[in-house]
């Protein structure tokens, strides 16, 4: 037998452990543990449990065998006998690949489905609330443009202020008025008070007072009517309350009685017909055109032109 042989056969009957197998055969090839943390990147401390059999300052698990395959592949040692000899002289068992298949089975049959595909919910939530979002916006440029109806049909309309008594000319006599002569320009001028006492005479006795009148029309009241040929937007009020608001369309015939005043308001003063007092009033709208009347007891009033 060579004499390599003999001594490594002489080498393996005097080994007696793991550890001691392993620091022989990296000393015989000259390394260092110095080397082997350089190439393993395993620390000086773990190494040297190692060759100790310290087995209880390693990690332990796949970390230890992890280990001795990386020792043994430095060193020129088989890596599987080394993880079975470390096996043995840590008295651990080598892994049962049924046990280990079961183990991964169960993970996998546990673990639930990944839902996947497209986000669904958050998708109708943002519908929504963007349908939520349109609908209030034009629910409030309604109201808006109501109220601004509103406002423009409550304006004051401007009325010519009255002629009193003190400031009204004198009428000029009528011609066939009995009693008066044709010299009366004459006699004005001679004597210019018995004129005007003359004047006044005649006024009074030729012109009779309106304010009867005024007052029985006042009490009795008058009528507006409103004939919509089309579909139309109105605001009526009578006396300072409204009795129409809203929108009104052909057939529907609406009359309002009042003592002082008629105000009327639309946004389409083509499609509406007014009559006072049973009198038509001739239309000066136009279709889709605002509109607004103003009418007393002696009828409609100027109406003011926009600035």
């Amino acid at each position: 037998m060579p004499t390599a042989a003999l001594l490594t056969e002489c080498y393996h009957s005097a080994v007696s452990s793991f550890g001691e197998r392993l620091r022989r055969q990296r000393e015989m090839r000259g390394i260092s543990l110095e080397e082997i943390v350089a190439t393993t990147k395993i620390s000086r401390r773990l190494l040297q449990a190692l060759e100790d059999e310290q087995f209880d300052l390693l990690p332990g698990g796949i970390f230890n065998k992890s280990y001795v395959r990386a020792y043994a592949k430095c060193v020129g040692l088989s890596e599987d006998e080394a993880v079975a000899e470390y096996l043995e002289a840590a008295r651990e068992l080598p892994p049962d690949t049924k046990v280990i298949a079961q183990q991964h089975a169960s993970i996998h049959s546990d673990r639930r489905p990944e839902r996947t595909g497209f986000p669904l919910m958050p998708v109708l939530v943002l519908l929504v609330v963007a349908v939520g979002a349109a609908a209030g916006w034009k629910l409030y440029q309604e109201h808006q443009r109501e109220r601004a109806q509103i406002v423009r049909a409550d304006a004051p309309a401007t009325a010519p202020a009255p002629v009193s008594a003190e400031n009204r000319p004198p009428s000029p006599a009528p011609s066939g008025i009995r009693g008066v002569s044709s010299n009366s320009a004459d006699s004005s001028a001679e004597n210019p008070a018995k004129a005007a006492d003359e004047t006044q005479a005649r006024n009074s006795e030729a012109t009779p007072s309106t304010a009867p009148a005024l007052a029985a029309a006042s009490a009795s009241g008058f009528e507006v009517t409103f004939r919509p040929k089309d579909r139309a937007w109105v605001a009526i009020k009578a006396d300072g309350d409204y009795v129409v608001r809203g929108i009104i369309g052909p057939g529907a015939v609406r009359t309002v009685r009042a003592h002082s005043q008629v105000v009327f308001y639309t946004t389409n003063a083509g499609a509406v017909d007014v009559a006072f007092q049973g009198q038509d009033v001739p239309s000066t709208g136009r279709p889709h055109e605002e509109q607004t009347l103003v009418f007393n007891s002696h009828g409609l009033l100027p109406q003011v032109p926009k600035p």
